[in-house]
């Protein structure tokens, strides 16, 4: 191989031996992703198969979450999230309903073929979507609330220091960049004083 070939495979090759995205790396993240996915695909699918009848109520009352992560274009999924805790909380009496008397695919279509049991489910649900909108104007007026005190108190600190300093810590700031610009036309002044100056003298 001639040097000019051997100066190209370097140039090509990536500094300090760091693989590309595309190289083995990547792929057995990816694998390792896949694989995870697929084992808990394989415990949801054995859980639904062994607790069938509470997997029935479960997807009926749940409707509600599932609607509310397919609507949230979040990354974090706030919408689903809160709307997710509160219908749990509302699927949850029925759920225990189920265990409690008698665990069968006649309980849980007599539970849900009750409206009562969509009208708590779905009201929970409805709950959740109150507080994912409510929640950023609450904190927002809390905050608000925060620094309207902190303005009035900054604002009593200022009125204590004029009634002790008097009204000339107020102007302070004012008269400072006025001295500075005097201080500077006395100090040019001699300095463009030259033969412009003479002559109107003479």
């Amino acid at each position: 191989m001639s040097d000019k070939a051997k100066a190209k495979a370097k140039a090509k090759a990536p500094p300090g031996g760091a693989r590309r995205p595309g190289g083995p790396g990547g792929k057995d993240k990816k694998q390792s992703r896949g694989g995870w996915k697929l084992l808990m695909l394989i415990l949801v699918l054995g859980l639904g198969l062994a607790v069938l009848p509470t997997m029935v109520v479960a997807a009926v009352g749940m409707l509600p979450t599932l609607v509310a992560y397919i609507v949230d274009g979040r990354r974090e999924k706030y919408a689903a999230f809160s709307v997710g805790c509160m219908n749990f909380c509302g699927v949850l009496p029925f759920m225990l309903q189920l265990w409690t008397q008698e665990h069968s695919f006649a309980m849980a279509w007599r539970i849900v073929g009750d409206p009562i049991s969509w009208m708590v489910m779905y009201a929970a649900a409805a709950v959740g979507w109150i507080i994912y909108y409510a929640a950023p104007h609450v904190v927002a007026g809390y905050l608000r609330l925060q620094l309207d005190r902190r303005i009035q108190k900054l604002r009593g600190y200022q009125k204590d220091l004029v009634t002790e300093w008097g009204d000339s810590i107020t102007r302070g700031a004012g008269t400072e960049p006025a001295l500075e610009g005097e201080k500077q036309a006395a100090l040019a002044g001699p300095e463009e004083s030259g033969p412009e100056g003479e002559q109107a003298k003479s």
